[in-house]
């Protein structure tokens, strides 16, 4: 085949085929190749000639190859080719074998760089190492510059001696050298390198059985134990064996083999290969193993499972540690699927998971902890936390998932869970429970537009409980209460322990507001706990009665919230609580005007000092004689926008609150100060004024008192300080050392509403007290002056016994007046002497009294 240059590569002298044949030879054992061959061809016709081939096979020259498009493409550019599969090309019958092995192609040029052929590398494996390419490169060059040389008839042998000395440098730095057996003449042939990798003398003849001081006969035997057995299966091998270097130090060989066979008779013909110098990959080998058996080291002893699967949910790798989390050996899980560590329904659902995940690439779960439930191999489940990782291995995508029993910390966290969230006497949940679920209901609630109701059960003295029996009686009784509730209550309502001796019972869905069917169920409620919670209770073997106060309220969602349902709660509750035991108040979606009054009193407060909305009225108080002697100070109210309040209505909302106190000390403030404005007419007088219990256990209340009437130059005897006989009760003590204090400077205390509270001798006795006022209940029995009222005619006795003063209040006409007197009560108060008048008008009163004496 002639190219367009006049080449005919095919037309070559027998000497110049035996001088190819030789490179092509050494191309072969140096590339690993299968065969080599050269042929001549053009980049205009895709069939190329066979010019020769190394001596592995017999080929007639002249016989056509057909090359593919992509080999054709490749004969441009004057390097050796990537890969191109051997199917893809037509052969003669002599090279069937090559479909079977991808193909190199290396293009040779002539000395003005034109094309005129190019030499195959057939080889079995997919890639040249870069080794190798340099080889197949070299050898393409030797193929070029021979042909060159006898094509042009120019002398160019020194340059292929400085590119065979190249080749063996190379071979040289690789540490690479070369080997060919051949069977028939039981001769063995050693390249220079492989001479000086073994450390013998080029001059020494090689020995098939590698018969080496230097190598050990395991080794020896190692080797020749290979190629018997490479000619025998006609396959290639691969050994690794030990030698001695030169300086004595054991370096490692790896010794390959392929066997070429006779095309004719179809026996292996010779065996060549290659010996490489692999002590540094041997060493890094067994680093890299020692660090694989470490990494499996510590993954044996940490206290999570680690299990390795592929993307059938194959199980390919264990540790040790899910023998004690699963129960089942490393080795047992091998090959099985993953499935057997999950309880249904992840099991079933686990290969739909893995599909989906591999078509979208889409996980709630990679590289996310989760948890989730293992199963052990008895069929217990436990809670397991699960981190998930994908990772490629060998170009395999595998999933690596790292297990944690969480038992423990499942404990542990429910266990904080029922501390943060349920009470722990009754085993209800708590307060902080109840606002969840009331969020939760009011959410649902607007979006129905419906209602939300609650109730709040709070027991009547349960503090005497706790007082009389102990804490642990009391614990038992909220214990016995939250059972009965339990009970009492249908799936529609939960109950929540509240605060102290309260109770809060929610139901659980929105409530439409002319739903009489609901209503029904709340008022059958209600009354179920009024006859199966609130009723008698043994204890230590004696029956006890328990009532309790009952809120109840239905809230418009659109405007609820956790404070609002609380405040109205507590609101009803006191309501009920001032009825007496077992008083029960209810509130309706539309009846909480009286709500919403008594929250914008609580606000206003504070403001109505600042904006001095608060002002006095004082009420005359005479003696027998009828002459006024004293007045009470009262406080009144204007509101900007409620108008005037009553002290009933709002003395109890700003005793809630340290607002009484600011409130309180007003009003001795101005008290003080009317006494000096008197004091400077030249008119003496006393005033009363009333201060709460909040007042009494203030540990400044002495001094502010002191500092109030020293800054207004008043006598400390010209106020008379009135608390009430609940007030004196509950903090005797307290309230003992305060009047004692208070009395050494001269205050006088009256005791208000004296016999409605715990009237007793004792404290009358023992504490300094000047007066005793008369509540109006006891006035108002006065009807007739010929009938006698014991408890007025005892009150007035036991004054004049211990020698204190008495006020009656309330006296409404001459009938009750009389009585009085006549029965030496000391001062009379009331509307039918005189009604609480502004200041003006009392200055006026007071300053003609003193005129007419």
């Amino acid at each position: 085949m002639m190219n367009q240059y006049g080449y005919n590569l095919t037309l070559l002298p027998s000497e110049m085929d035996k001088q190819l044949v030789s490179v092509l030879d050494k191309a072969r054992h140096s590339v690993h190749a299968d065969i080599v061959i050269v042929v001549s061809a053009t980049k205009e016709s895709e069939e190329a000639a066979l010019v020769n081939s190394d001596s592995s096979v017999f080929v007639r020259g002249g016989e056509k190859i057909v090359l593919p498009s992509v080999a054709i493409q490749t004969l441009s550019v004057p390097q050796v080719s990537k890969p191109v599969r051997g199917d893809e090309f037509t052969w003669p019958a002599t090279l069937e074998r090559c479909q079977r092995n991808n193909v190199i192609i290396a293009p040779i040029f002539d000395l003005h760089n034109h094309l005129i052929g190019a030499v195959l590398f057939a080889i079995e494996h997919p890639t040249l190492n870069a080794m190798e390419e340099n080889f197949a490169e070299l050898a393409r060059q030797r193929v070029e510059l021979t042909l060159q040389k006898k094509l042009v008839e120019n002398p160019y042998a020194d340059q292929l001696n400085e590119k065979v000395a190249l080749l063996d440098e190379i071979s040289a730095l690789s540490k690479t050298g070369g080997w060919e057996y051949d069977v028939e003449s039981d001769a063995l042939s050693w390249t220079a390198q492989t001479y000086r990798l073994l450390g013998v003398t080029e001059t020494r003849d090689a020995q098939p059985s590698f018969n080496l001081a230097n190598i050990s006969k395991d080794s020896r035997r190692t080797v020749q134990g290979a190629i018997q057995q490479a000619i025998a299966t006609q396959t290639g091998f691969t050994c690794d064996i030990p030698f001695l270097s030169v300086e004595g130090k054991t370096r490692w060989a790896s010794v390959t083999g392929k066997v070429v066979r006779n095309v004719l008779t179809g026996k292996v013909q010779r065996v060549y290969g290659a010996v490489r110098d692999v002590t540094e990959e041997k060493h890094l080998s067994d680093t890299e193993f020692k660090y694989a058996e470490y990494l499996s080291t510590i993954l044996d002893n940490l206290h999570d499972a680690v299990v390795t699967i592929d993307t059938q949910g194959t199980i390919i790798t264990a540790n040790k540690p899910v023998k004690t989390l699963f129960g089942y050996h490393p080795g047992e899980l091998l090959g099985m699927d993953v499935t057997v560590l999950m309880p249904e329904p992840y099991a079933s659902e686990h290969a739909d998971y893995m599909n989906a995940f591999l078509k979208t690439g889409k996980a709630n779960i990679i590289g996310v902890g989760r948890e989730l439930t293992g199963l052990h191999r008895s069929g217990r489940e436990f809670p397991i936390d699960l981190c998930l990782s994908e990772t490629l291995v060998e170009g395999e995508r595998r999933f690596v998932g790292i297990i944690r029993d969480i038992t423990e910390r499942k404990r542990s966290s429910d266990h904080i869970y029922r501390l943060a969230y349920f009470d722990d006497v009754t085993g209800l949940p708590n307060m902080k429970s109840f606002e969840q679920a009331l969020a939760k209901l009011i959410r649902q609630s607007r979006e129905k537009g419906q209602d939300i109701y609650c109730c709040m059960l709070d027991l009547d003295n349960f503090s005497q409980f706790n007082l009389s029996f102990g804490k642990s009686t009391g614990d038992y009784i909220l214990r016995v209460l939250a059972g009965r509730i339990s009970r009492t209550l249908s799936a529609s309502f939960k109950v929540f322990r509240g605060t102290a001796d309260e109770f809060l019972i929610l139901y659980t869905l929105p409530v439409k507001f002319d739903d009489e069917s609901v209503a029904n169920t709340l008022d059958d409620m209600e009354w179920q706990l009024h006859e199966n919670v609130l009723c008698e209770i043994s204890l230590h073997g004696n029956p006890q009665q328990i009532s309790g106060a009952l809120s109840t309220a239905q809230v418009l969602s659109a405007t609820a919230s956790y404070e609002k349902l609380i405040g109205i709660l507590e609101f009803g509750k006191r309501r009920a609580k001032s009825q007496g035991h077992g008083g029960r108040v209810c509130f309706e979606r539309d009846a909480f005007a009286e709500y919403e009054r008594h929250n914008e009193i609580s606000r206003s407060l504070i403001s109505a000092l600042t904006n001095n909305e608060f002002f006095l009225m004082l009420q005359p108080q005479f003696d027998a004689s009828g002459s006024m002697i004293s007045a009470e100070a009262l406080l009144r109210w204007t509101h900007p926008t409620l108008g005037d309040i009553s002290p009933g209505e709002f003395i109890p909302v700003a005793e809630e609150s340290d607002a009484i106190v600011d409130i309180g000390y007003w009003v001795i403030n101005e008290a003080c100060r009317l006494l000096n404005d008197c004091q400077a007419q030249g008119v003496h007088t006393k005033i009363a004024v009333n201060i709460s219990g909040r007042h009494i256990a203030r540990a400044d209340f002495r001094h502010r008192l002191l500092k109030t009437v020293e800054n207004w130059q008043v006598s400390p005897h010209q106020l008379v300080i009135e608390i009430t006989e609940t007030t004196l009760v509950k903090g005797i003590d307290l309230v003992r050392r305060r009047i004692d204090e208070l009395s050494r400077f001269g205050f006088e205390f009256s005791i208000d509403d004296f016999g409605t509270g715990y009237s007793s001798l004792s404290y009358l006795k023992e504490l300094p007290i000047a007066e005793l006022k008369i509540d109006r209940y006891f006035v108002d029995e006065i009807s007739f002056s010929s009938v006698d009222v014991p408890i007025v005619n005892t009150i007035l006795d036991m004054a004049q016994a211990l020698g204190v003063r008495t006020v009656a209040e309330g006296i409404e006409n001459q009938i009750q007046m009389d009585y009085l007197v006549q029965r030496g009560c000391n001062v009379l108060q009331g509307f039918y002497l005189g009604r609480p008048v502004h200041i003006e008008h009392w200055r006026s009163m007071l300053t003609n009294t003193f005129a007419t004496h």
